[in-house]
């Protein structure tokens, strides 16, 4: 997987990871050529330019023809909200904002996929991955529908007394799971869940529908797919078991594989990879969370441009 900055991919990477960086180059000069953006590859030292495919012209057309089919799957899934059309023939794609949340949104998204999380995470004084939490939160509200109600988890794990109490105001909420078990020395981040999402009634009584999701910008969480146990936690954590089991939720930047999606998303649960996120967004988002966005969006590219 190729990071930004200076991360290039290779002839072998998938046509998602270069449709990525060809997204990341059209965002910063306005237009790009697929064919032109592969020809760096041909100086990465792998097996195929051993081979001799770099002057094999074929082999890098249907690199380009493969680059293409992806961003068109893009542009059919992503409607307006991916800020992006195929020009000339499918080969060349341009940067060209649809709508305001598209506009930001996903260049986000984009970023939060392929900057380097663990260090570059804090820009302009924002926490992206606390942004993506955020972000997260308001579509699994969305998707969960009418009536649904959310709180995050994610900013109180790293301390244990605000995550108990924490935990304790969620659950007095949504009317289930009794009180909260002290569990001296044990780690709240080991229960892997960042946002709560429920679905109640008026009566206000127990057996409703909730969901517990784990949120992951970057790219290196195939390993962690399945780290999330809802019953585990509940055990773990609530006096009271609630009714139903939480559906165990899954939130990533990134997008799944489509030839291995129901390999994944058997060990992730409920999915909501990058582009079922767009699908799930609000019509309306918050003006300053839109704002916070912005601005590490544009942070992080200016930070970028000067390495």
């Amino acid at each position: 997987m190729f990071k930004l900055p200076d991360g290039i991919p290779t002839f072998r990477n998938s046509a998602q990871d270069w449709a990525d960086y060809a997204e990341y180059h059209a965002i910063l000069n306005g237009k790009i050529n697929l064919y032109g953006l592969t020809k760096p590859s041909r100086l990465v030292s792998d097996e195929d330019v051993v081979l001799g495919i770099e002057d094999d012209t074929d082999k890098y057309l249907e690199k380009v023809d493969e680059i293409s089919t992806e961003i068109l799957y893009r542009i059919q899934v992503g409607e307006c909200l991916y800020p992006f059309e195929i020009e000339d023939h499918d080969y060349s794609l341009r940067f060209a904002p649809k709508s305001d949340q598209g506009n930001i949104i996903y260049p986000y998204l984009l970023l939060a996929t392929r900057a380097k999380m663990d260090k570059d995470r804090i820009k302009a004084s924002i926490d992206g991955s606390l942004l993506f939490e955020y972000l997260c939160s308001i579509v699994a509200q969305n998707y969960f529908g009418p009536r649904a109600e959310v709180d995050i988890l994610g900013t109180s794990k790293e301390d244990i007394t605000n995550f108990r109490d924490k935990l304790r105001e969620i659950t007095h909420v949504l009317g289930e799971g009794g009180d909260i078990h002290d569990n001296h020395g044990h780690k709240p981040q080991d229960g892997k869940v960042d946002v709560i999402v429920w679905k109640g009634f008026k009566d206000q009584q127990p057996s409703k529908m909730i969901g517990f999701g784990q949120c992951k910008t970057g790219t290196n969480w195939v390993e962690k797919l399945s780290e999330l146990d809802t019953e585990a936690f509940c055990k773990t954590w609530f006096t009271r078991q609630p009714v139903l089991t939480p559906v165990r939720m899954f939130f990533t930047a990134q997008y799944f594989p489509r030839d291995i999606f129901r390999e994944r998303a058997n060990l992730a649960g409920l999915v909501f990879d990058r582009f079922r996120i767009l699908d799930y967004l609000p019509e309306k988002i918050d003006e300053n969370l839109l704002d916070k966005i912005y601005n590490w969006t544009e942070a992080i590219k200016e930070h970028y441009s000067k390495n």
